[in-house]
This record gives structure tokens, C-alpha cells and sequence, in this order.
């Protein structure tokens, strides 16, 4: 095994006798954006302006990772697919833009493709993935059909494919704005190509070890580069699969379960996983915990097929409320709970959630049952405010009875709420609720809202933007009727409960909120062409707004969401 380090000139790098670099099949698509290309173009332009000093320093481009053999040009790229891309699709543009005669641009073919020695086969400075080579040598390579890519505007059949050409025609059009009004466009083109090819480096680290590279990788790309834990994942899983179709075949799956999740979501399934798999929150970081306890890579394929796939359609599925089932009525409530869960202010119940999905997917009944009490148990430590610790092992627990069967899992879901645990959630919501924090008190009235409607979901439930208003004004006018009405000690017990808080769909108005009742009631509470909620409907219908209307209000609903989760324990 050696390791070697080298500063190389772009000149060497573009060599074809030096280096030919090929993206394997595994590594994740071509990426580069507009952002990305326009920062390389400025760093190019900045660093070597018209006209350029002899003692100009020279620029370094980053480093890239190899697997290559000592004295021998082929190349397998770890790290720096990106880079290396945009720069040849740089050499491609920079290639168009100069005369059709002009001897540079043979120069540049030569750099991109060229024959060995024996005129027998074709070598290349750079093969993308084999799913967008064929398009990289046909469109960008080629000496004559980068004119084509620039005018076409459809069949393209990859997000790589689309980005390269939207690539080219930011770069061709950057060259072109940039260049000095007192040059002519081949002389700034190759201003720009010597000072790339001579005063640009990069550099590169190679190994004959195909452990060796992806070590660097890793190590490289977890103490804060560009890449995210699941590309590290996945090149260290997909990277240990020997035969050349099934890396392409798992290589595909990983992508299309990261382009169906996106990419934010995709990161965090392996957070979830990791719960799953340990049933604990890490203690050494979450890379090493795969590596030393979860061990994909020792069986990749049973580890994409049994667990990740898996866990991705599940969460995916609960994200989007998409589960789908032969009875109408348990799998509109079930998507409903998803909802439901997806407003809880902490992602710790998704572990058990994807498991459960994972392991007990056929059996709709008791999927309904479980998320009955799965939300009940989540909303239920967010009114406690229970902390991490205490949510990841109750959690916990539940997992290893899924393990078991459904009908446990459900069983130690349901008994994780204990009859102090009842007693005081009752406490929270019958007391001060809009005193606590924000997520709990939305919650609990959302929650509530659809509760009492007719179809058991209100349009609260997709609103895009709801406050929370006081019937009673937490600080009315010295004038008004409010404090004819309730006495001061009456006001400062009932102002912050329930019984007297509403929904409205739009921000709160601080001024309209001390309106007399019966001027809010038609000014502010029912404005025309507005949704209008049935805990605020509630409100409209009544003549008056006193302590009585108060207090059956809170009586009515605190008695809805003690049903509506099963508390077992009388409230006063």
C-alpha cells in the first residue's frame, strides 16, 4: 500500500498520458449548479486578470482523492468528481468560443480524447458514470457537438445531463460578458486557457488500495467538507459490492431513494436508522457508530434491501400521507395521524413510526391502533415537556416491542403514558395553556379544532398561516365594556385557558384584539371570504362573552381532548 501527495499544474493533470480519470459507477450524479459555476468563474477571472503580471502568484484549485497505480494513467476518481467535470466542460467552452481554424482548439481535443500510440483506441481525459458517459463523450468531448447541447432543449434524460448543459450556457455566456472590451474573444479565451493550464493547481492524493482511498475519503469529507454523512455511507456500503452490475444496480436504488426523499431528508433517515438499528442516541458520532455497530458495509446489499429501501419508503410515505389500504375509512385516519405527527416539535417518534410501518405493513388495523397511540404518546411528552433522554428511551422501548409483535408494540406504547403522566397533561391543557410554549399551545387548539368539526379535520389542519387570539383581551381598554363585564381576578384566571382562545387563519392584529365582543365578532372574527374554524364558530354563535360562556367552553373541550387521548383521569 503506499500513499503519495502531489501539487500538480492543470497542464499535467489534463495530460492524458499522466491521467484517465473515471467517475465509477457508485459515486453520486453530476451536481454543480449555476452557484457553483459562477464561483469557479469569478476565482478564474479574479485570480488572472488582462493584462498579467510576470510575477502573478498561481492558484490552487483543491484537492482531489484516486485510486491509481504508480506510473500508470488510469485513474479512478474518489474524490472531486465536481470539480473535475466543470473544469473539462470549461475546456469544452472554451474550445467552441475560438475559431473553427484555430490550432488551440486541436489542442484542447487533444487534452479531452485523443488515440494511443497505436491509433488503435480512444483514451479520455474524463468518463463520467457510465448512465451519462455516452452523453458526456457525444456532446461535450467532441470537437463538434457542444453547439448542438447549447440548442437543445429537450430529451435530455438525466438531472446531470440537464445541469451540464445549463452549465455550458452560463459558461459561454460569463466568457463572453467578461471579456475586456479592448479584446477579442479568442484572445481572452486564451488569456484564461494558459493561465488555467500553467498558474492553476490541484492536489492529488493517490493510492494503489481501494481501502486506502475510501479511508482518506472518509476522514477527509467527515471533518466538514462538502459531502454528508449518507455519501460517505455510500460510498463505503455500495463500495464494498464486488460485482460491477450489482454495484450499478444498488447504486441506482440508493439514488432514487435520495432523489424521492430529497436530499435534507435523506440525511436524517440515517439518524433514524441508527435509532432503529441501537435504540439509543449516539455517544461517538454517527459515522463511527456505523461503522463499528450498525456495519453495512460488510453486508451492502442485505443492508440496502432489508433496512435502507425499507426505511425510506416508510418515511417517505408518513412524510407525505401516503399509506394506502383496502378500507377507506382506517386509511384516511391513518394519513391523518401522520399529519398529525408531523406537527409535533421533535422528529424522536419517527424511528418507531418506520419500524413499525417496516415490520407490520399489511396489517392496517393494528397500523391505525399504534399511531392512535404513538400520536397520543408524542403529543403527550411535548406537553411535559419531556427532554431528549427521556423521549429516546421511551421511544426505545418501544422499538424492542415491535420486535415482538404489533399487538406488544401497541400495548407499550399505550402504557408509556403513565396515570401521573395523564394527570398532568390534564393540568396543562386545563390551566394556562397559551402560557406555554408555542408548539404546545397551536398544537393542543389545532388538535382540538378538528376534534369538534363534523369531518373530524378541520381547515385549520392545512392552513398556512394561524395565530392564536384571546376572546377576552389580555389588556383591554380602560373604557371598555370587558372590565364592566369581568371582575380582575376573573379576567387574570380564565384569560390564557382554552375556553377562551380561538383560531384565526391569517397573523394577529394587536389592535383588533381589544375590540369590544360584539364588533369583533363581525369585524375580526368572520371577515368575508375567510375560513373560518369551528372552535371560532363556536364563539360567533354566542350573544355574550362572560365567565359562564367561559367556563363551558373550557369544561367542553378539555373533556374533547381528554376523550380524544384517552386520559384516564377526572379533571375539575
Amino acid at each position: 500500500m503506499t500513499i503519495k501527495a502531489t501539487e500538480e499544474q492543470l497542464n499535467k493533470i489534463f495530460n492524458l498520458t499522466n491521467y484517465q480519470f473515471e467517475i465509477p459507477s457508485y459515486q453520486r450524479p453530476y451536481a454543480w449548479g449555476k452557484d457553483q459555476v459562477l464561483e469557479l468563474i469569478d476565482d478564474l477571472c479574479d485570480a488572472f486578470p488582462y493584462p498579467l503580471e510576470s510575477n502573478h502568484p498561481d492558484y490552487f484549485f483543491g484537492s482531489i482523492i484516486l485510486i491509481k497505480e504508480e506510473g500508470k494513467p488510469n485513474a479512478e476518481v474518489i474524490d472531486g468528481q465536481q470539480r473535475l467535470t466543470t473544469l473539462t466542460l470549461l475546456l469544452s467552452v472554451f474550445r467552441h468560443l475560438l475559431p473553427s481554424n484555430h490550432k488551440t482548439r486541436y489542442k484542447i481535443s487533444q487534452l479531452l480524447e485523443g488515440e494511443d500510440i497505436t491509433g488503435t483506441k480512444t483514451e479520455y481525459g474524463l468518463q463520467l458514470r457510465s448512465q451519462d458517459n455516452e452523453f458526456f463523450g457525444e456532446y461535450i468531448r467532441n470537437d463538434e457537438t457542444l453547439e448542438k447541447l447549447l440548442t437543445k432543449d429537450a430529451g435530455l434524460e438525466t438531472d446531470s445531463q440537464k445541469l451540464l448543459r445549463e452549465n455550458a450556457l452560463i459558461l459561454v455566456t460569463e466568457l463572453k460578458e467578461r471579456c475586456p472590451d479592448n479584446l477579442l474573444i479568442e484572445q481572452w479565451i486564451l488569456h484564461l486557457f494558459t493561465n488555467l493550464l500553467n498558474k492553476c493547481y490541484l492536489v492529488v492524493v493517490s493510492t494503489d488500495s481501494f481501502d486506502t482511498a475510501y479511508r482518506i475519503f472518509s476522514t477527509i469529507n467527515s471533518r466538514g467538507l462538502d459531502l454528508q454523512l449518507n455519501d460517505i455511507l455510500k460510498s463505503e456500503i455500495i463500495g464494498n459490492i464486488t460485482e460491477e452490475k450489482e454495484k450499478e444496480k444498488y447504486t441506482q436504488i440508493w439514488e432514487s431513494e435520495e432523489k424521492d426523499l430529497g436530499r435534507k431528508d435523506f440525511e436524517t433517515l440515517f439518524s433514524h436508522i441508527h435509532r432503529i438499528k441501537l435504540k439509543e442516541k449516539q455517544k461517538v458520532g454517527l459515522l463511527t457508530e456505523y461503522r463499528q455497530k450498525i456495519k453495512p458495509q460488510n453486508n451492502p446489499t442485505q443492508f440496502i434491501d432489508e433496512v435502507l429501501k425499507p426505511c425510506s419508503d416508510m418515511f417517505e410515505m408518513i412524510r407525505d400521507l401516503q399509506f394506502k389500504g383496502e378500507n377507506i375509512e382506517d386509511v384516511e385516519e391513518i394519513n391523518r395521524l401522520f399529519g398529525w405527527l408531523n406537527r409535533i416539535d421533535n422528529s424522536d417518534w419517527l424511528p418507531p413510526a418506520i419500524y413499525f410501518l417496516v415490520k407490520h405493513f399489511h396489517q392496517t388495523k393494528d397500523i391505525k391502533n399504534f399511531f392512535i397511540n404513538l400520536e397520543r404518546l408524542a403529543v403527550g411528552l411535548m406537553i411535559l415537556r419531556a427532554d431528549i433522554n427521556e423521549r429516546i428511551r421511551k421511544y426505545a422501548e418501544i422499538l424492542r416491542a415491535i420486535e415482538l409483535g404489533s399487538k406488544e408494540a401497541i400495548i407499550k406504547t399505550k402504557e408509556l403514558l403513565s396515570p401521573d403522566d395523564q394527570k398532568k397533561i390534564i393540568e396543562v391543557i386545563n390551566g394556562d395553556l397559551y402560557l406555554e410554549k408555542n408548539s404546545t399551545r397551536i398544537y393542543t387548539l389545532l388538535r382540538l379544532d378538528s376534534a369538534i368539526s363534523d369531518g373530524q379535520i378541520s381547515p385549520s389542519f392545512n392552513a398556512k398561516m394561524i395565530s392564536i387570539e384571546h376572546v377576552l383581551p389580555q389588556n383591554p381598554r380602560n373604557s371598555s365594556q370587558w372590565l364592566t363585564d369581568w371582575k380582575q381576578e376573573e379576567k387574570q384566571r380564565w384569560v390564557h385557558r382554552l375556553g377562551n382562545l380561538v383560531l384565526l387563519p391569517r397573523r394577529k392584529n394587536s389592535k383588533a384584539g381589544n375590540m369590544e365582543f360584539e364588533q369583533k365578532k363581525t369585524e375580526y372574527f368572520n371577515p368575508k371570504d375567510v375560513v373560518t374554524f369551528p372552535i371560532t364558530i363556536n364563539v360567533i354563535n354566542l350573544k355574550k362573552w362572560t365567565i359562564t360562556e367561559v367556563e363551558n367552553n373550557q369544561n367542553h373541550y378539555v373533556t374533547k381532548l381528554v376523550e380524544l387521548w384517552n386520559l384516564n383521569h377526572n379533571h375539575s
